[in-house]
């Protein structure tokens, strides 16, 4: 059934299906005009006069750059010449999807499995650039979130709900009168209403951090993380309030820590970390966000920055990082990118036999010596001649007090025992004198030695530290362990394949639950911002539910992780096992091109190993030479020292 309207100039247009339906009305097709579509309001959301005058102004400043960026509105609709504003004509976006099926590891698996790290990374710079050209007309979009961003199989992005944009229509605000809580920047947590409350191009670019942040960061949020105190992580919306950015340099500061197995924030340069620091935290609040342009210029930079992974070329990341980040996951069980682009079936000639046999020429360094200071000959430093000196001190002192002693038998026997006393008192003084002198001495060489020992002890932590042939040997035999995988991948490959038949059953169940997305179910009390804690944990679909899983994340009690639980139980029960399905061809593929990249993999390990041991040792080498000089000299020094105070 068609239905005819007129455009605001004057044209008639007859409208055909509906296809759309969301709040405010639905989206219908144009019968002679294919490239468009008719959103038509609903009885419940007929325009008023303000938004009417809104519209008219959007259609008449619909340019090319808003028109190539955004399902801007061209002409306003009326049932009559010239009558109340009840839809308008926009662009038509068809076989785009909402950005959440790219940022979102499950859906892009399922939908998208040829998009690698670079195709989202180009999304990010695109969508970046449509804000850039609504904030250059000086609009504001108000309502970002998830569902208005759309993308095409080429990366590039429309903004879609234009209508419900802030528009400046030459100094008279439209407002923006809705907003998504997990999308509103920390500033405006809390806010009843958006009625009155313009919104600004700094409140924007929150969104627009945060969309990025998506899409580089496997749809994690970054509010959203491991809880370091007890008032973090109760609710999605209360974090952005207190700024609770988990992957923050002060992130512990801050009580979050990023979720166990997440992408880690150090696979962009320090320069993109940066802005992101901006953005989530109290900086971006203060109006200095990252703005839509300086999005586009840092992440095209960021493009010339990839390089692929050598074993998996739908590994592709930032060459700043020393190793394949998207391997270091997978090896902990996470895969982020399935391997569907073409790879090579093996290092072009590799022969195990000849790899290994210049792994085993490479000769392992010798082990620094440390000496054996006891053994050092060396001579002591004699102590200074104090005794020489109180002997003849004491010698003169006898010969006056003999003397001394004859002339005072001719006085006063008082007066003898007096002078007899003092002389005994200067013998003993005399030889007190020389004793402390002793001892200070002794003191004096007991810290030289100390210090010697000191030093000594450091050089030779260094040299064990930096010069243990350890590293060698221990790299030696990862390689061999390497080796051995090696030979017996065509065994493995043949057991997996056999054993698809024992897993069946669990696979078409996992591959079935994984279809069933949290996002689009519908679960008593856990709402977008719940929805969004679960995927920053990666828990995305009814395949990633379990009890264990959801409970532990804060905030899902036992109550809320009884209703995600059922609903997985739910899903659960509707599955039937088809046996004929059992092992398809397919099956058997994905087994062959997992192995197939593990032997890539290894062989280009193995054959990077003698070069590797060749490093090793030349550098042990390098540091023996270095470090030998240092170490004898201070087992010299020790052994001098020692010496010196074995003669006090």
């Amino acid at each position: 059934m068609t239905q005819t309207f007129v455009t605001g100039a004057g044209a008639t247009i007859e409208i055909g299906r509906e296809f759309g339906k969301g709040g405010e009305g639905s989206v219908y097709e144009i019968q002679k005009h294919h490239h468009l579509v008719a959103k038509l309001y609903n009885a419940h959301h007929t325009p008023d006069t303000r938004k009417q005058a809104k519209l008219r102004f959007m259609v008449t400043t619909a340019d090319k750059e808003l028109l190539s960026y955004a399902a801007w509105p061209q002409e306003t609709l009326h049932k009559i010449h010239n009558g109340p504003v009840v839809g308008f004509l926009m662009p038509k976006v068809s076989g785009w999807v909402p950005i959440h099926m790219l940022y979102s590891p499950a859906h892009r698996r399922q939908e998208h499995p040829h998009a690698a790290w670079d195709f989202l990374l180009f999304t990010a710079r695109n969508m970046a650039a449509a804000f850039a050209a609504i904030h250059h007309h000086g609009h504001v979009l108000g309502d970002v979130n998830q569902g208005n961003v759309l993308v095409s199989t080429d990366s590039k992005v429309v903004l879609i709900d234009t209508d419900s944009f802030q528009i400046n229509a030459n100094g008279t605000v439209h407002l923006c009168k809705v907003g998504v809580a997990h999308f509103t920047p920390p500033e405006l947590q809390g806010v009843a209403s958006f009625d009155r409350i313009p919104r600004s191009s700094n409140h924007d670019n929150f969104g627009l951090a945060l969309l990025i942040f998506h899409l580089l960061f496997g749809g994690r949020h970054p509010y959203s993380g491991v809880p370091l105190r007890a008032d973090a992580g109760e609710a999605l919306e209360k974090d952005i309030q207190a700024f609770r950015y988990a992957y923050a340099r002060d992130g512990q500061q801050r009580g979050f820590k990023p979720p166990p197995k997440s992408i880690p924030i150090t696979i962009v340069p320090d320069a993109i970390q940066s802005m992101f620091m901006a953005a989530f935290t109290e900086i971006g609040a203060k109006g200095e966000r990252p703005n839509a342009k300086q999005w586009v210029t840092a992440l095209d930079w960021l493009r010339k920055q990839l390089k692929c992974c050598a074993a998996t070329p739908m590994h592709v990341y930032p060459n700043h990082s020393g190793q394949c980040p998207w391997c270091t996951l997978e090896n902990q069980g996470v895969v982020y990118f399935l391997n569907v682009r073409v790879i090579p079936t093996g290092t072009t000639g590799f022969v195990l036999a000849q790899v290994w046999a210049a792994i085993e020429a490479v000769p392992a360094p010798s082990a620094i010596s440390i000496p054996n200071v006891a053994a050092i000959a060396v001579t002591p430093i004699r102590l200074p001649p104090i005794g020489i000196k109180i002997t003849f001190i004491r010698f003169v002192l006898w010969i006056t007090i003999a003397g001394i002693t004859l002339w005072l038998l001719t006085v006063a026997v008082a007066a003898w025992f007096l002078i007899l006393g003092g002389a005994w008192w200067g013998w003993v003084s005399v030889g007190h004198i020389g004793g402390t002198e002793r001892k200070t001495e002794q003191v004096k060489r007991k810290a030289a030695r100390d210090v010697a020992q000191q030093a000594y002890d450091q050089i030779v932590a260094r040299v064990q530290h930096e010069i243990s042939p350890e590293m060698f040997n221990k790299k030696k035999q990862e390689l061999a362990r390497l080796r051995d995988e090696y030979q017996q991948l065509p065994e493995r490959e043949k057991t997996e394949i056999t054993h698809l038949n024992t897993t069946a059953e669990a696979r078409q169940k996992h591959q079935f639950l994984e279809r069933h997305f949290i996002d689009a179910a519908t679960i008593s009390k856990v709402g977008l911002a719940k929805k969004a804690a679960l995927r920053s944990f990666g828990i995305e679909t009814a395949a990633d539910v379990t009890w264990d899983k959801v409970f532990a994340v804060k905030g899902f009690g036992e109550v809320l992780t009884r209703a995600v639980v059922d609903w997985q139980k739910a899903c659960e029960r509707r599955f039937v096992f088809n046996p004929h399905l059992a092992v398809t061809e397919a099956d058997k593929n994905a087994v062959r091109v997992k192995i197939a990249t593990r032997k890539r993999t290894l062989e280009i390990a193995l054959n990077a190993g003698a070069a590797e041991l060749q490093r090793l040792r030349q550098d042990m080498i390098n540091k023996t030479s270095a470090l030998t000089p240092l170490l004898q000299a201070t087992a010299k020094t020790l052994a001098q020292t020692q010496a010196d105070l074995n003669v006090v």
